[in-house]
């Protein structure tokens, strides 16, 4: 295969709700990391891999999954053949067949945002869990969790890979309906529960603007996009 071309794509992730993307351990203290942050400028940014893996899943649970892992049946396909398979690479090496499409950058907060991040802190939401006899939030039920504050906004980055006889425009219709069902669902932990929720603004691919309704056409092309076909 040879690689003719990249392509780009860029926006803005606005938080419309406060986004929660934890970590493990901070090793000097032995604490919990509540979200995930730089640790040369101590804020806040989104790995690539939660964006990578939350559109992957998502596309996955509309269009389905060829194969999956025997010992998995919650792992990502690895058919190797399919087009969720050709854009995020097949889950199984053994079963990888040419590189993967779409290399998706760590996202950082905005200028504007970073500004206004130094000047607060991270927002405590409480949590509970009730009591389904009492209906009333059950004895010791309370946990807290740390967001980033709904309003700032970080920057997205995605690179897709074009080869030869790949459709440049069929990438970005499969990449326009990930970026649709991560609106309509939520990034990060805590999302059934009013966390993670997102919208995209100022999306551009390879420097054209999406059209005003592209959320529309995603609606309308939701059945058909399967039959869009990566490769010519």
């Amino acid at each position: 295969m040879k690689l003719k071309d990249y392509s780009l794509s860029i926006a803005n992730i606005n938080l419309k709700s406060g986004l929660h993307i934890g970590t493990g351990e901070r090793p000097e203290r032995g604490e919990p990391v509540p979200v995930l942050e730089s640790p040369r400028t101590k804020q806040p940014y989104i790995p690539g891999s939660s964006l990578k893996g939350k559109m992957r899943c998502l596309l996955e649970l509309v269009y389905g999954c060829k194969e999956t892992d025997p010992k998995d049946p919650g792992s990502p396909c690895w058919c190797g053949d399919c087009q969720i398979c050709i854009l995020f690479g097949s889950g199984n090496a053994a079963k990888t067949r040419e590189p993967s499409r779409l290399i998706f950058r760590d996202s950082y907060l905005t200028e504007k945002s970073k500004e206004i991040f130094e000047k607060i802190e991270l927002e405590e939401k409480p949590g509970v869990r009730i009591d389904r006899i009492s209906g009333k939030a059950a004895e010791k039920a309370l946990f807290p969790m740390e967001r980033v504050p709904e309003g700032l906004e970080f920057k997205i980055e995605i690179s897709a890979r074009i080869f030869e006889n790949d459709d440049k425009e069929s990438i970005r219709r499969w990449l326009a309906m990930g970026l649709f069902l991560m609106e309509q669902d939520a990034l990060g932990g805590s999302g059934t529960r009013g966390s993670g929720h997102i919208e995209f603004k100022d999306i551009r691919f390879d420097g054209k603007e999406f059209p005003q309704d592209w959320r529309e056409i995603c609606r309308r092309e939701k059945e058909d996009l399967v039959k869009v076909k990566i490769k010519r």
